[in-house]
């Protein structure tokens, strides 16, 4: 197959991970893989994976009166590529080639399939959207049961346009690489120290409100044990001064949490220097690939029920689950895990198997490869 992704999201988002991943198993697979999508981390990822960029729209700001030239464009480039199904990642992308396929026989165009997998929000109701959703797209494909339930809901597609396939995680790919020591190191943490760790980019439904005021119940409640509490990311809608205002409310964690700022080009090394791993989002996750990463890495997780979480994460066997935003059942956790090592252990055995046996990026790829293959050939087939 010859895929066209369309693709707005260039930022360092989990979808922007999902796309490169998903389609470079594709291309091992022997698919031919082109993108459209801005200058950004998305346009570099694609590109040291040796996939064909263009050149076109930015599909995420197009005046009204630019309308007739962006769809002359894109035609021109479907032209160009002639592909066998078009990909649409995020809203944007979905309603331009939507449109572009609007007034042609269906038998003109390549098949259009709208991958959710981003955003754990509900699709967007307009009527105009349900209009594009319901005859001008081919197929709708999810990462999550609660993503799968929301299109139903919003858009009522057309039976047999809706499939579920969950993310896939190369946990091969984690197995080497660097340990944590250095930033360890950073923090000041000896050797029994328990490093608890929140990884996330700095933004407010990321909710480090929360993970602050349960790291400030911790402190005070095992003031005599070796604990160190460590916050990484980089500034998206807030920054660093943003987080370490948030921390001076609690001076029970002076010199007992550090902020890292730096942009690792490899994650391993971050994720391998925690004890315990804390996703503390209020909303988004609509992937959490950190979540992955800790899970693979043998880290204990103690992550909120947001977005796909609770798909990902079965509560007390492969991790611990608490509500978004309860500073106090997130402190519990946290020092359940502290207080057993024994619970560590069984919880992160159980972690690794779940990644491997529901989430293994090989038979993810395998059944997006059925899929569009099924979609590219003719009727989408049977939803899941």
């Amino acid at each position: 197959m010859r895929i066209l992704n369309s693709t707005t999201l260039h930022g360092w988002s989990a979808g922007s991970w999902y796309a490169i991943e998903m389609m470079r198993g594709l291309r091992t697979a022997g698919h031919e893989i082109h993108f459209l999508v801005p200058e950004g981390r998305t346009a570099s990822a694609a590109r040291e994976e040796g996939f064909i960029l263009h050149e076109g729209p930015d599909l995420r700001r197009v005046p009204i009166m630019s309308a007739r030239g962006v769809l002359k464009r894109l035609k021109a480039l479907r032209n160009e590529i002639n592909p066998d199904v078009v990909i649409a990642h995020n809203g944007s992308d979905h309603t331009w080639w939507g449109l572009l396929s609007a007034g042609t026989g269906k038998a003109d165009v390549p098949p259009l399939v709208r991958l959710r997998a981003h955003d754990p929000r509900p699709p967007a109701s307009h009527p105009a959207a349900r209009w594009i959703s319901r005859f001008r797209t081919t197929a709708f494909i999810v990462a999550s049961e609660s993503q799968r339930r929301a299109h139903v809901a919003r858009l009522r597609p057309q039976p047999g346009s809706l499939f579920r396939i969950p993310p896939g995680f190369e946990s091969a790919s984690w197995q080497d690489g660097p340990d944590g020591a250095r930033i360890r190191d950073a923090c000041g943490a000896e050797s029994d120290t328990l490093v608890v760790t929140s990884i996330a980019r700095f933004a407010p439904q990321k909710d480090h409100d929360t993970f602050f005021a349960s790291a400030d119940l911790v402190a005070r409640g095992l003031r005599d044990e070796n604990i160190h509490f460590l916050v990484a990311g980089y500034p998206a809608e807030l920054d660093g001064g943003h987080i370490r205002g948030i921390a001076a409310r609690y001076p029970v964690l002076e010199g007992r949490w550090t902020l890292f700022e730096e942009r690792l080009a490899d994650g391993r090394e971050l994720v391998r220097s925690a004890d315990i791993g804390v996703v503390h989002s209020r909303a988004s996750e609509a992937i959490c690939r950190v979540a992955f990463e800790y899970m693979v890495s043998g880290v204990p997780v103690v992550a909120a029920k947001t977005g796909t979480l609770p798909e990902v994460i079965v509560d007390g066997r492969s991790g611990l689950l608490v509500d978004a935003g309860d500073a106090e059942a997130m402190a519990g956790a946290i020092t359940r895990l502290i207080m057993s090592s024994g619970l560590r252990s069984r919880l992160t055995s159980e972690a690794r198997d779940r990644v491997v046996s529901v989430f293994d990026h090989a038979r993810a790829v395998k059944r997006f490869e059925s899929r569009l293959q099924m979609i590219s050939d003719g009727p989408a087939g049977n939803a899941e």
